[in-house]
């Protein structure tokens, strides 16, 4: 079920941080309508003699919500309800052989969760379940899609091809209910656009079979690469690899953008089980409905770049020339502007601002000390907002296509194709003949 049309926005506020079950758990308080979806998919992989999935009213630090678990059938025991001491249940991070924490083997008995690997715990059997089961044909792609997501993290840190990778402690089942769960959302949502915060650090370390590992664990840091994080100086373990796949499906699929004005029409908070003593450790997410301008503006692609700001006065008009050419073909560099100004002592200096993507800044930022001559730059993360471009032909002459939010288009001829050209006029004149031939080709 499709609830919400292009109008509609959705902010994560990651204030305790972010596990599958407190996104499932946030999302259904957001947006009731979904229950019947997600439990109804949930019977598709987790038949009845295993258990059922519920949604049951907390509060975490005094903040009410909704927390999602799993009530498992147990043979000495009617049932038992399956809730992890870790502080974000339910993810793959607290169930996958490679990192099975302490205390899980501590609430549940070693004897019960064997470490010995199955067929049905590899990442190719669970996909192939998620493939055959009754379930929508999106929402299993979207839940193949999460777990992929997590087996290639695991694969990259653990050295093992994903055929290798295995999530051993499955037979807990509530880490493929929650991937189920999840997908059922974000199909469901499809329509809408997302934003997030920015995601908490945590602190500390973690118990594992490798010893004690430094929070985020090494999948989620993999999954988590090119976010933003801060510090609040709160410990402990904030994003699971589940919450950090659901982040990671956003972004790949082009779905987070800044977040736009409008109006909030619902809430939704999610709980994790772990109270911090400075927050509460909740996941809320906030339903807007657009106004119609910020509609039109999403058809632009949002996301984070850095600004990349130093001054030079000690290079050559040549030098810098030279340098400023290898920071433009460094790759994650998206722009170079140099311009005159006066610095200290009234000198003349260049003020050169790099634009630079998120995911590469680091190595930018080395090369602009490797290949100038300052020993300090200022870089800053900001928002920007781009037009989609398409590049085009007409009669073997090569130019871009820009459509804008009004509906009306821009064309723009390659600079390679102007080179040839003498003057000013017969670039102007190859323009305006592209322009009118582009024009004539439209249907």
């Amino acid at each position: 079920m499709t609830i919400t049309t292009n109008e509609s926005h959705i902010h994560l506020d990651i204030v305790g941080g972010i596990a599958g079950d407190m996104f499932i758990g946030a999302m259904l308080d957001a947006f009731e309508p979904l229950k019947a979806d997600v439990f109804a998919a949930i019977e598709q992989v987790i038949s009845k003699n295993i258990g059922r999935a519920e949604l049951t009213a907390g509060l975490n630090s005094g903040i009410s919500g909704l927390r999602f678990s799993l009530k498992l059938v147990n043979s000495e025991k009617e049932t038992e309800e399956h809730v992890h001491s870790h502080p974000h249940p339910h993810s793959f991070h607290e169930h996958s052989h490679d990192h099975l924490h302490e205390e899980h083997l501590s609430q549940h008995g070693a004897a019960d969760h064997s470490h010995e690997h199955s067929h049905k715990t590899t990442y190719r059997y669970l996909c192939q379940v998620l493939k055959t089961a009754k379930l929508d044909f999106d929402v299993a792609n979207i839940a193949v899609e999460l777990l992929t997501i997590i087996a290639v993290a695991e694969a990259k840190i653990h050295n093992k091809t994903l055929n290798d990778v295995h999530f051993h402690e499955l037979a807990d089942w509530d880490s493929l209910m929650d991937v189920v769960a999840a997908a059922v959302i974000l199909n469901g949502l499809k329509q809408c656009s997302w934003s997030i915060s920015t995601l908490p650090l945590g602190s500390g370390l973690v118990n594992t079979q490798h010893g004690l590992i430094p929070v985020p664990a090494p999948a989620t840091a993999e999954i988590l690469l090119g976010f933003e994080f801060s510090n609040d100086s709160v410990q402990g373990e904030r994003i699971t690899p589940t919450g950090a796949a659901i982040l990671r499906y956003l972004r790949n699929n082009k779905l987070l953008i800044a977040q736009p004005q409008g109006r909030l029409v619902a809430t939704g908070y999610g709980l994790g089980t772990k109270i911090f003593p400075a927050m509460p450790n909740i996941l809320r997410a906030l339903h807007f409905t657009k106004k119609p301008a910020d509609s039109a503006l999403q058809q632009a692609q949002q996301g984070t770049v850095v600004i990349i700001e130093f001054d030079i006065d000690d290079m050559t008009g040549e030098e810098l020339g030279l340098s400023l050419e290898l920071l433009r073909a460094q790759d994650g560099v998206l722009d170079v502007i140099a311009q005159t100004a006066r610095g200290k002592k009234n000198r003349s200096v260049e003020s050169v601002r790099l634009l630079a993507s998120s995911a590469h800044y680091q190595d930018v930022i080395a090369t602009c000390f490797n290949q100038t001559t300052t020993i300090g730059l200022r870089y800053r993360f900001e928002t920007r907002a781009y037009l989609l471009r398409e590049h085009l032909e007409v009669q073997e002459v090569a130019y871009k296509s820009v459509a804008r939010p009004n509906g009306e288009t821009s064309l723009k001829v390659e600079h390679d194709e102007l080179l040839s050209l003498e003057s000013l006029n017969q670039r102007r004149t190859l323009k305006y003949q592209v322009e009118l031939l582009a024009q004539s080709d439209k249907p």
